[in-house]
């Protein structure tokens, strides 16, 4: 017998996942972003994050948009999510500009500029040391 679910038709057979687990087949046993939200473990919620990794974290949980300006690949954001009980986390969004392909890169929480932060990324102490010529 088959059902249809999400405009597509499915065997009828249970599925093996628990609550809060993610629909995504890849990582069928990780839970879901906001899950993670919600871990009191901060070094369990850490590594999780890293196994989700940072862009789907982002994409499922959302953010505060802490700055935001252009390069050379386009919109850069710096994105800020707030932990009661842990540092909170921050992480730069760029685009490549050769392949156009997102990054979502994590930095330190003082960062509070996107300039700041790409520095960071690049090893410069001081962001007004950072002018690159090229970015690629």
């Amino acid at each position: 017998m088959l059902k249809i679910m999400a405009g597509g038709r499915v065997p009828n057979k249970p599925v093996q996942q628990g609550p809060g687990r993610s629909q995504n087949p890849v990582t069928p046993n990780l839970p879901k972003g906001q899950d993670i939200l919600f871990i009191e473990n901060v070094e369990l919620r850490r590594q999780l994050i890293e196994q989700i990794g940072y862009e789907n974290f982002l994409q499922q949980v959302g953010g505060i948009i802490r700055d935001r300006d252009r390069d050379a690949g386009g919109e850069r954001q710096l994105i800020y999510i707030p932990f009661d009980d842990d540092e909170p986390f921050m992480a730069l969004k760029v685009t490549c500009p050769s392949t156009g392909q997102i990054h979502v890169l994590r930095v330190p929480p003082h960062m509070r500029r996107c300039h700041q932060a790409a520095a960071w990324i690049a090893g410069f102490d001081n962001p007004d040391d950072y002018r690159p010529a090229l970015e690629a």
